[in-house]
């Protein structure tokens, strides 16, 4: 039995990888097995969790630092499982992932990884580093596969892994499982997943709503819309109100009484909304795919950002694009609130001009039904299987 260690350090990373081990599982049963950094889902497909991705599930140069000890604890305690391992299996978080391949590459230990880094964005000397441990690549953007092909790395293009964890759409089963009425206005509010996400999201999301609410007459917006909370796997409602100023904790409050309600169920909120502000990562991508309209936020902490602006061309290049759906459809149909222009002022507003122009809404909305075929056929976690199950068992 060959032993793969694994390392998936978000919770979007342990979803794709967990099906992909099922897959393996179950066309090659009891010839691997799987250990090291995941979540939940992986360790319900039999990987045994050296690290939780909760531990180190953060984003920013900043946050970085600020949690030095566990990650490089996590790096580690991998570091040292390596030694014992055949291969090393990464998904996505190439910070970590980077670091981990690095002592691979010391040890001779071969690494295949899924889902790339967005090295044509940013950091695109990465792509030489990659070359000198890399054994096979997954990119989940269909471009990705020349691009990386052309600087001499053994890319396969096979589809987007989240193509298989999407479920069909279905507007009416998703209302019916969230408790929602056909006829209620639902706006989707997605603060993220990780602590640093949150924290500076969600009181912004909260002063958001109230302003909202507070224009919409003015906007002529004027039915009714319920807020819908969705609160990522492995969080507790209770953990996020702690994540929030204390001046908030009771508006809050008030909101889950009267005017918010919550969801655990990620796609299910997608299904059953009628908007959504959605935090940039996969949840973006997901909300495309259900062509869901939606303001794309995200915030870093300003030492991140000085760190993002040296050796990103984002903020210099108008045609650049943050938000996955936007990248994929070379367009920007998706409006993107960046670091200073997120205000909540101005993700009301922005939300509020959207609601009351119905042709920008159905232009958005026909772009949108591009996202699935641009995501590859259903089968990539299969397809990904047993391409890894050929390459390991050579």
């Amino acid at each position: 039995m060959k032993k793969i260690l694994v390392s998936a350090g978000d919770p979007s990373g342990d979803q794709l990888l967990a099906h992909i081990i099922k897959s393996i599982n179950e066309s090659s049963p009891g010839q691997f097995e799987f250990w090291g950094l995941a979540g939940p889902l992986c360790e319900r497909q039999g990987v045994k969790l050296l690290v939780s991705s909760k531990d180190v599930a953060v984003v920013g140069a900043f946050e970085v630092v600020r949690n030095a000890g566990k990650i490089f604890g996590a790096l580690t305690k991998l570091a040292a499982a390596l030694k014992e391992s055949d291969s090393l299996l990464c998904v996505d978080f190439p910070d970590f992932n980077f670091r981990l391949a690095g002592v691979a590459k010391k040890l001779k230990k071969p690494v295949d990884y899924i889902v790339a880094p967005q090295v044509w964005a940013w950091r695109g000397g990465r792509i030489k580093v990659m070359r000198t441990w890399l054994r096979r690549l997954y990119p989940a953007l269909p471009f990705e596969e020349e691009l990386f092909k052309q600087q001499g790395v053994d890319a396969k293009f096979l589809g987007h892994p989240i193509r298989d964890v999407l479920p069909v759409r279905n507007r009416r089963g998703a209302r019916e499982v969230l408790n929602l009425k056909e006829e209620e206005l639902i706006l989707a509010i997605f603060p993220g997943s990780r602590t640093s996400e949150i924290r500076r999201n969600l009181p912004l999301m909260i002063e958001s709503w109230e302003q909202f609410k507070k224009n919409q007459a003015r906007w002529g917006v004027k039915k009714e819309w319920t807020g819908l909370l969705t609160v990522a796997q492995g969080w507790k409602l209770e953990e996020l109100a702690a994540l929030l100023p204390k001046k908030l904790a009771p508006v809050f409050s008030e909101l889950l009484k009267k005017e918010w309600k919550v969801s655990f169920q990620n796609h299910a909120s997608l299904m059953a909304g009628d908007f959504g502000w959605i935090t940039s990562g996969t949840a973006s991508l997901e909300a495309g795919y259900y062509q869901l309209p939606h303001v794309l936020v995200y915030k870093l902490n300003p030492f991140s950002v000085m760190i993002l602006k040296s050796i990103s061309s984002y903020f210099k290049d108008p045609n650049s694009f943050a938000g996955l759906p936007n990248i994929l459809l070379q367009k920007r149909v998706v409006p993107e609130l960046l670091q200073s222009d997120l205000t909540p002022r101005r993700l009301a507003f922005e939300t509020l001009d959207l609601l009351q122009d119905a042709h920008r809404l159905d232009v958005m909305k026909k772009y949108l039904r591009w996202i699935p075929k641009k995501l590859g056929e259903v089968g990539v976690s299969k397809r990904i299987a047993d391409d890894l199950v050929q390459e390991w068992s050579r």
